[in-house]
Parts: structure tokens; C-alpha cells; sequence
């Protein structure tokens, strides 16, 4: 979705039982293609000539989803707003400030609402992020979802990445296996700067 490739995930479909199986229908109103049956899910992203669409949505039956959701969402053309997640402020850590604060840090502009947050999505073909390590708090969703926008963005360094092994132990060599992303190892002192904001 964010890079404007195509995207299948074979388990995840409209029979699932997990929640996030509805993460698709977001997509859809962002502006991608959906395509759905009882098993699988394809995602295909707008073309490179359009962004996708900024949206206003209730989170709460998918709350583990909203930082992959506003990842997107940062570079969507708009202002998106995220409710329905004020659980999300006592989970590894407060998720929606973090989400914030990491999102400042690279010069988007973000803000929590009462039990949510919003995001004014850049334009990549002419942002400029600033370079930045973000802090994941030792949390994988904060990883995870950073790693989807520094698909789109340059600049991004995960600092505690191994934070990911909790519940995906694979996830970096899955992105770049099958997803076709490559990272670069950050100096030691771009480690150390995210050890220390993040917590250990």
C-alpha cells in the first residue's frame, strides 16, 4: 500500500478470526485495491501519479493495528484522525504519545486526540524527513510499524530492533525476503542514542 506494490497475505482473509483481517478495508478507503476471499488478502497500492487518501476511522475492534495504520497515513494527502484506541496508552508502553513524539522527530506533524491521534500526511516526492532514530520502547508494533514507513521515507533508523523477537522473530529477513527491502546496519552511536530513549 505504501509503496504502491502488491501485497498477498495467504492466511489472512475475510474468514479469519483474527481482527486485523478488517486492516484490509482501511486500505481500501485510503485508495488501494482490495481483493478478499475466505483465506487470503491482496493489497495493491494506488500508482506512483496518486496518493492515498487521508481518512477518519474508529480503531477500537483492531487497536493493535492503529500504529501500522498511521504509519500509512503519514504519507497520505490529508489530515487522518485514529479513535477508538485509548487502550493503546498502557500496552509496552503509551503507544499513541510515542507514535507522536517518533513521528515529530522525522518533521511530520501528529497530535493525540482524547483516546486516539491524528496525523497530516507528506507528500514523498518532496518531503524531506529528517533523519532520525526512533525509540521503540522495547515495543515490536512500534518497530514494526516505523519499518512500513521507512519503505516510503529515507532517513529512518530502528533502534532496538531486535524488540521484534517477542512475537516475530523473522520479521526483518521476511521484509527483506519477501517485500524486496534492504537495511542498512546504523552506526554504534545510533544504537546506543535508542537504547538509552527507548529504555534498554
Amino acid at each position: 500500500a505504501i509503496t504502491g506494490g502488491k501485497v498477498t497475505a495467504e492466511t489472512v482473509g475475510a474468514d479469519s478470526i483474527q481482527g486485523d483481517a478488517r486492516f484490509a478495508a482501511l486500505l481500501g478507503e485510503m485508495g488501494c485495491a482490495v481483493q478478499q476471499d475466505g483465506t487470503s488478502t491482496t493489497v495493491s497500492g494506488p500508482p506512483p501519479s496518486q496518493r492515498l487518501r487521508a481518512v477518519e476511522v474508529d480503531m477500537e475492534p483492531l487497536t493493535d493495528a492503529f500504529m501500522t495504520a498511521v504509519a500509512v497515513m503519514a504519507v497520505a494527502e490529508g489530515t487522518s484522525r485514529v479513535t477508538g484506541i485509548a487502550n493503546q496508552r498502557v500496552k509496552e508502553c503509551n503507544r499513541i504519545a510515542v507514535m507522536v513524539s517518533e513521528l515529530g522527530k522525522l518533521g511530520i506533524e501528529a497530535g493525540e486526540l482524547e483516546d486516539g491521534m491524528w496525523v497530516t500526511g507528506v507528500d514523498p516526492a518532496t518531503f524531506a524527513p529528517r533523519p532520525a532514530t526512533i525509540a521503540c520502547h522495547n515495543d515490536h508494533r512500534i518497530a514494526m510499524s516505523f519499518a512500513v514507513l521507512g519503505a516510503r521515507l529515507p532517513g529512518i533508523t530502528i533502534g532496538q530492533k531486535d524488540c521484534v523477537d517477542k512475537t516475530f522473530p523473522e520479521f526483518w529477513a521476511v521484509m527483506s525476503s519477501k517485500l524486496g527491502l534492504s537495511y542498512d546496519v546504523p552506526p554504534p552511536e545510533a544504537c546506543s542514542s535508542a537504547a538509552a530513549a527507548g529504555g534498554g
